[in-house]
């Protein structure tokens, strides 16, 4: 079963992918199309995401004297700055800070498994599909704010979330079938066969068939612009790829297989 640091570990991924992925995805939709609110809307909550993670870590002195706490410490100010200064328009200042925080948190999602080649290309594609999602949705609500948005930038987002989740599916079909003997009939390995079947069930299930449906018939939607319904949609979608994931992670950081 999880251990109290495994779970610790799960949970810091999920904010931190939060964090990450809002604002590495926020150029899909020009700040000049929507407005400076987006970014807002987007950058604080990040921010919401970034502060409970520090919370979590820094309960001991000892969490917050450590790198990944000042490293978090840095992504917050970045947050800050661009909530108070980003305008219409991205400037080259914008720009920096949206590298350099890009670049730290995909630093801080591979620090969660020692930097490890596969491991950390695994959960940096969990990321970005939770990422993707959750900004296709927060985006879609913008739309009430600005009616005339073209919904050419929740296309793009759809395409991307198809390709992450095409090599996420070629993979975990890769590990299944390299790692049967998990899901053998009277196996000792994991938690054993009904809980390990169990797990596999709910990760397939919601995390890759019913993502994979529901992305389709948003593409439909999109196509006849009908923004309300499909951001009902990725609302549903954002519910079904938190689980999907969460299961993702669970089986990886105690069973280390990567579905």
């Amino acid at each position: 079963m999880a251990t109290a640091a495994s779970m610790k570990i799960i949970a810091d991924f999920f904010l931190l992918s939060v964090a990450w992925s809002l604002v590495l995805f926020s150029p899909i939709a020009s700040a000049k199309l929507t407005g400076a609110g987006l970014i807002k809307l987007l950058t604080n909550t990040a921010i919401g995401a970034l502060v409970i993670s520090m919370v979590v870590q820094g309960i001991s002195a000892e969490g917050m004297g450590s790198l990944t706490f000042g490293l978090k410490a840095i992504g917050l100010l970045g947050f800050i700055l661009i909530t108070t200064f980003h305008t219409d328009d991205k400037s080259p200042l914008m720009w920096v800070i949206y590298g350099i925080l890009s670049v730290l948190f995909a630093y801080l999602i591979c620090g969660l498994v020692s930097f490890q080649l596969i491991p950390s290309l695994f959960i940096i594609s969990a990321s970005l599909l939770l990422g993707v999602i959750t900004y296709a949705m927060l985006l879609g609500h913008w739309y009430l704010v600005v009616p005339k948005l073209s919904a050419h930038p929740l296309k793009i987002a759809a395409i991307i979330t198809w390709v992450i989740l095409a090599i996420k599916i070629i993979w975990s079909g890769y590990t299944l079938y390299s790692h049967y003997d998990f899901f053998e009939e009277q196996t000792q390995l994991g938690a054993g066969y009904a809980f390990n079947w169990m797990l596999l069930t709910m990760r397939v299930s919601f995390g890759y068939l019913v993502i994979l449906g529901m992305s389709i018939f948003n593409w439909k939607l999109l196509q006849l612009r009908s923004i309300q319904s499909s951001t009902g949609i990725l609302y549903a979608m954002t519910f079904f790829v938190f689980i999907g994931e969460m299961v993702s992670t669970y089986i990886y950081f105690n069973y280390g297989l990567f579905i």
